[in-house]
């Protein structure tokens, strides 16, 4: 590996980690907002004034009066906190477009990582970015690759290419490889995808059996059915 390749990659890696911290702090500040409007409730107080109470038999005799000063201060206007800018940040995704500005050589197209064989890609290289994967060390170029879906060929086990076998029983292997790298967009919520054109040959059944989020059987229509897979996570 030249050395401009391995600065090339340790600036990607240096985007994906400052994406993901800048994610981290924006969700730790609306969880810490939320905390406090949480406690700021009259349910929990409340509940703190009630359990109090039950606690200690001396804090009962002041029960009435405590509720009643809480019942009196429920419709009280809370202001908000400065930082809050009165918008919430989602807690379960801080997706933004403007985090692959972060990594090097950024990319406007979809980026595909693939399983595939040799007329797949240059098809599909056509229509975008592929990053092809290879059995030695898929799950180690899936994990650290900024991709926007798997796409495993039908084809990609025909002699002679870098999946050589695939699909074929016995060829544990391929199979853990490829098992493998599922796993790891499963993780990371990549759609995984099945190419199958119907003029090709037919699927192995041993990939026609795995589940798939959709199967590509037109090539004409591809890019369309690749857009609707991500539509949603965009």
């Amino acid at each position: 590996m030249s050395e401009d390749s391995r600065n090339a990659k340790a600036y990607q890696q240096l985007g994906r980690l400052r994406a993901r911290l800048r994610e981290r702090e924006e969700r730790l500040a609306e969880l810490e907002r939320r905390l406090a409007a949480l406690e700021a409730s009259t349910a929990v107080q409340f509940g703190r004034l009630v359990a109090g109470a039950a606690r200690n038999p001396k804090r009962g005799k002041r029960l009435p009066k405590d509720l009643y000063r809480l019942w009196r201060k429920r419709n009280a206007p809370v202001s908000a906190p400065a930082s809050a800018g009165n918008q919430g940040v989602p807690v379960d995704r801080v997706d933004r477009p403007e985090n692959r500005l972060l990594v090097a050589g950024p990319c406007d197209r979809m980026i595909i990582a693939g399983v595939l064989g040799g007329r797949t890609a240059a098809l599909l290289g056509e229509q975008a970015k592929v990053v092809p994967l290879y059995p030695h060390d898929a799950a180690i170029a899936l994990q650290s690759a900024d991709v926007d879906m798997l796409v495993v060929d039908a084809a990609a086990g025909e002699p002679g290419g870098a999946w050589a076998y695939l699909g074929v029983p016995g060829m544990y292997d391929r199979d853990l490889a490829l098992h493998e790298i599922r796993r790891i967009a499963a993780a990371r919520s990549l759609p995984l995808v099945l190419w199958a054109p119907r003029e090709g040959p037919p699927a192995p059944a041993t990939l026609a059996c795995l589940s798939w989020d959709a199967t590509v059987t037109d090539p004409v229509t591809a890019a369309s059915r690749f857009a609707g897979l991500l539509e949603p996570a965009r």
